[in-house]
């Protein structure tokens, strides 16, 4: 009998060392392969690096399906770990690793059981960390046919190990990403009243898009307005003529989305008319909200309690490509806590570690949070 407690660290060490980034991980999926075939399982390959496998039950019922993401970040590891990136400039910095670990020890663990109603989908989709992302193509290509039910969980080093957060309604935000384009006049240094100033009215922006959330919505409405790079100009003496300002917005609902998109529109073409200049607004969409089903919730806390503390957190202003799943589908996304002690750094860090403790508790909340589903407990 397996032992997943032990499994799910050793699966997680080995893909920790192999990251590979958004549609490129082929390693990662021949290791899946490779790993469910000898757990006597029959997987199939979906959206050019997924794979899926289904686990039947003893006796006919309803179908769950468990989603893991497998790409790593174009990072190079600043770790200390034995097992850390083989693969120069790219890391498991978010904990897709474990993600991965853990479904590879819940298929396990459902294979060696099979005491149970109806059937288990467990799919490991690409992507994630690059939109459009993998989600869509992953459903495009049948990982929810048939399914009734999906759930997720991300690993979340914010939070100590046997903390599990989930809430109804939005868990995750609309994550999306803008550009302005500004068009001046340039010229000399020396002689700025003959120029309109592409670098001052991009200034003049990223101070005025600051006032959206502070004046121009409403107090109960949550919203995140930051702009990440300015690129203007070309030496110290010549006024810019052109400067191009790229940022993000992340809101939990799309009317409060589209009256951002719409302000960052009027805010930058007032300022730049206030200057006698153009600003041209390129605003892409990116992935929505993640949207928890209440019934799912509530079946899920009552499921987990029995090992982890279930909490009530705030939304995460990051973006999920899970959010095109509860789209299509019930269930519901969680956070499980794997904080290592004594220092912590962020996701998406160079340093970023996770505590192994986390890992088989990721395996029993999932597990039994599908078993309630299936037995319809």
């Amino acid at each position: 009998m397996a032992n997943w407690n032990e499994d799910v660290i050793t699966y997680r060490r080995e893909l920790h060392q192999i990251p590979e980034l958004a549609f490129q991980e082929y390693e990662t999926s021949q290791f899946l392969v490779d790993t469910l075939r000898h757990l006597g399982l029959n997987p199939t390959r979906i959206a050019d690096t997924g794979v899926m496998v289904d686990i039947e039950g003893s006796k006919p019922g309803a179908c769950i399906a468990i989603r893991a993401d497998m790409d790593g970040l174009p990072l190079e590891e600043d770790t200390d770990l034995t097992f850390s990136s083989h693969h120069s400039g790219v890391m498991h910095a978010c904990g897709h690793d474990g993600h991965m670990a853990i479904a590879l020890a819940l298929a396990s663990r459902f294979k060696e059981q099979r005491n149970f109603p109806g059937k288990i989908r467990v799919f490991f989709q690409p992507a994630e960390e690059r939109p459009p992302g993998g989600a869509p193509k992953m459903i495009a290509q049948g990982c929810l046919e048939g399914v009734d039910e999906v759930l997720g969980l991300h690993l979340w080093a914010g939070d100590p190990v046997g903390k599990l957060g989930i809430r109804s309604g939005p868990l995750m935000a609309n994550a999306d990403q803008f550009s302005i384009h500004i068009r001046g006049k340039g010229g000399h240094g020396s002689e700025p009243a003959d120029t309109k100033d592409a670098v001052l009215i991009a200034s003049l922006i990223v101070t005025n898009l600051q006032t959206i959330v502070s004046r121009r919505l409403n107090a109960f409405d949550t919203a995140v307005v930051s702009c990440g790079t300015i690129h203007a100009g070309a030496t110290f003496n010549i006024i810019a003529e052109t400067a191009e300002i790229t940022g993000t917005v992340r809101t939990l609902s799309k009317s409060v989305q589209e009256r951002i998109k719409d302000e960052i529109q009027h805010i930058a073409s007032t300022t730049a008319q206030l200057y006698q200049a153009e600003a041209t607004l390129s605003y892409e969409y990116g992935y929505p909200a993640v949207v928890n089903h209440e019934a799912a919730v509530n079946r899920i806390e009552k499921a987990v309690r029995p090992v982890v503390e279930v909490f009530h957190p705030d939304p995460a202003m990051g973006g999920e490509d899970f959010a095109y799943y509860l789209r299509e589908k019930p269930g519901a996304f969680f956070f499980l806590g794997c904080r290592p002690e004594p220092e912590s750094y962020p996701h998406h860090s160079p340093h970023f570690q996770m505590n192994e403790k986390a890992l088989p508790l990721g395996v029993e909340s999932l597990y039994l949070s599908a078993m309630s589903f299936l037995e319809g407990r």
